[in-house]
């Protein structure tokens, strides 16, 4: 199963923690259009954070695009903030107790401690990924490539490990650069492990975080590994909300606000450069592209119709009480929309509630969705 590379098509996925749900609600509205046992439509896969694990579960299931959203969303529905995450307060206070005392006492500082243990995320992945589809659906050709980004905290480079055909060659940049990889349970750790929420995650000697963290160029992998089109989900929200008054923030809202600049603000402006650089190529006569290896690439954003932090609201109850009395301690409180608690609100109702308005989001827009992924309108007709 051959694919034109002039005509491939890459599917990048950004972080968000518990809001990467909405992503699933997206996929499911684009795999209506296509008939049952149809490979995935998008062979270059691309994710950070989150957004790598959702990737890399697609790229598992590659060869049948309805397989892969289902196992996905089956996963998303029946979520609880215990099989992803659970908060070490003990070890917290000690951990404090003992760097005050090795400061007091002129000792090197202790190695900082996370607010919350992802070990159950670890386990999660492990029994649900199986890793060695994805070898088979690249031999197969169903899939190109499978990107997942993370941030190196020695280097402080953005680093893409992919698994991909052998075509595809390691790439370095200006603070960015691609590795060929055997994609596995560590490069999903390590891609979301948000700084200061989970530890960071050792591999090949270094140590690596979020991938959002240091990813100016959010785009980068996907044009590195080929893509000629890119259809972008991003969770971040052009909706406002009006009942959230920035004066007097919280240490909630600022950390909310943190966290919404390290997934949305490199991504929004590596968009406009590219539309800025497809203008400028094309003034440029063909020929001339050719010579200096120019291409146009189209993309197509999908985003929230919604404000997410507003949806937080209605289930920051469900919350286990020991994390909601921690979020307190820095200004969350039940009736407060803030960023923070909707990362970690990995709870089926607020799933779930993603899911459908990732859905109803992408029916609102089916038609330029079609049309971006070259849709023929026989093929939409078979889809169920």
């Amino acid at each position: 199963m051959e694919r034109e590379a002039s005509n491939t098509c890459a599917l990048v996925m950004t972080g968000g923690g518990a809001r990467a749900a909405y992503q699933v609600g997206v996929l499911k509205a684009i795999a209506d259009c296509y008939p049952r046992g149809h490979a995935i439509p998008f062979p270059i896969l691309c994710g950070t954070s989150a957004g790598a694990i959702n990737a890399t579960a697609l790229a598992c299931y590659a060869s049948c695009f309805h397989l892969g959203v289902r196992k996905l969303e089956y996963v998303w529905r029946h979520l609880n903030t215990h099989k992803v995450l659970r908060l070490q307060l003990g070890r917290i206070v000690a951990h404090s107790v003992k760097s005050l005392a090795s400061g007091m006492l002129g000792r090197p500082a202790q190695m900082a401690l996370p607010l919350f243990d992802n070990s159950p995320l670890e386990r999660l992945l492990e029994t649900l990924i199986d890793f060695q589809r994805i070898d088979n659906n690249l031999l197969y050709g169903a899939l190109e490539v499978l990107a997942v980004t993370a941030s190196n905290y020695n280097t402080g480079d953005s680093t893409t490990f992919f698994q991909g055909r052998p075509h595809h060659q390691p790439w370095a940049r200006a603070g960015r650069s691609g590795r060929s990889s055997i994609i596995a349970t560590p490069h999903l750790m390590a891609s979301s492990a948000l700084p200061f929420i989970f530890k960071p995650c050792r591999l090949q000697n270094h140590y690596f975080g979020d991938g959002s963290i240091h990813q100016l160029n959010p785009l980068s992998p996907a044009i590195h590994l080929g893509a000629s089109r890119i259809l972008i989900i991003t969770l971040a929200s052009d909706e406002p909300d009006p009942d959230h008054l920035p004066s007097d923030p919280s240490s909630s809202d600022i950390a909310g606000h943190l966290l919404d600049t390290v997934f949305t603000d490199a991504l929004t402006s590596d968009i406009e450069r590219l539309q800025r650089i497809n203008s400028t190529i094309r003034l440029i006569p063909e020929r001339k592209r050719e010579q200096l290896s120019l291409r146009h690439i189209d993309n197509l954003v999908l985003k929230p119709s919604r404000n997410l932090d507003e949806m937080t609201l209605q289930h920051f109850h469900r919350l286990p009480w020991n994390i909601r009395a921690m979020l307190r301690l820095f200004g969350v409180e039940a009736g407060d929309a803030t960023g923070l608690a909707s990362f970690l609100l990995f709870e089926q109702a607020y799933t779930q509630e993603l899911i459908d308005l990732g859905y109803a989001d992408t029916h609102q827009r089916l038609d330029e969705v079609c049309a971006f992924l070259g849709l023929e309108a026989s093929l939409q007709k078979t889809g169920t």
